[in-house]
């Protein structure tokens, strides 16, 4: 079972940033899980929310700030102030920082009526770096995720979920969805989903594991990858 940072080891560093990405390898994390969305200018950056006002105190979106507006604020003091002075990250930045060996899960935040490009503008990062048949680009916008199976046919991608969805790789079907993994939350999931799931060829990745024994249940149900905030607490049972 691998063990992915949520949004880096955002227990101990502030989410998404570089400090939190770090801190996620530095613990034996096996990758870590970020967020990205576009600013009003193209560029791709790291962060969960849509405004910045929860992480850096600016009451802004960023759809609506360019990239030299936002490289300036700071996103770790929120945390604490050992943080200061952290920025938001491009999602260039990350995958610099980031060695290959390394698993990184890029989840797409988009809805509809945002500005279209950022599934395309995410390709082009992954592919300049080499990143694109290694990388795993999730979302809960499954719109999104059939877009980036037509402009990526070998793009790793996960259906992201929250609550029960019976049967989803049916419905990945209808949905003319190529699924590498599924998303589901962790405290939906049971021993025979996993095992249904691995029949149909897929993986399964679930969030948000804190606890190292439910982490070590489910690497007894067969779960592929957990996303914690706590790396070093999920560690598997066995290597």
């Amino acid at each position: 079972m691998l063990v992915l940072g949520h949004r880096g080891a955002s227990g101990y560093a502030p989410e998404n940033t570089a400090s939190a990405f770090r801190k996620a390898l530095a613990l034996g994390g096996d990758g870590f899980e970020l967020d990205v969305q576009r600013t009003r200018d193209g560029v791709v950056v790291v962060h969960h929310d849509w405004s910045l006002l929860r992480t850096t105190g600016t009451p802004s979106f960023i759809a609506d700030r360019t990239y030299g507006e936002i490289a300036g604020l700071d996103a770790g003091s929120w945390f604490s102030e050992a943080f200061r002075g952290e920025p938001v990250p491009r999602l260039d930045d990350v995958l610099d920082l980031t060695p290959p060996d390394r698993i990184v899960n890029v989840e797409i935040k988009s809805r509809a009526g945002d500005a279209p490009g950022l599934e395309e503008s995410v390709v082009a990062l992954l592919e300049a770096r080499g990143r694109l048949e290694e990388t795993i680009v999730s979302s809960f916008n499954h719109a999104s995720l059939r877009r980036l199976g037509e402009i990526a046919p070998s793009l790793r991608l996960g259906l992201l979920y929250d609550g029960v969805l019976l049967n989803p790789w049916d419905y990945a079907r209808r949905e003319g969805l190529r699924l590498y993994s599924l998303h589901p939350a962790e405290e939906y999931l049971s021993a025979d989903q996993v095992r249904r799931a691995h029949e149909e060829g897929l993986r399964v990745a679930c969030w948000t594991v804190n606890d190292g024994d439910r982490a070590r249940e489910l690497e007894s149900f067969g779960v592929d990858m957990v996303i914690t905030n706590y790396p070093d607490r999920c560690r598997p049972s066995r290597p």
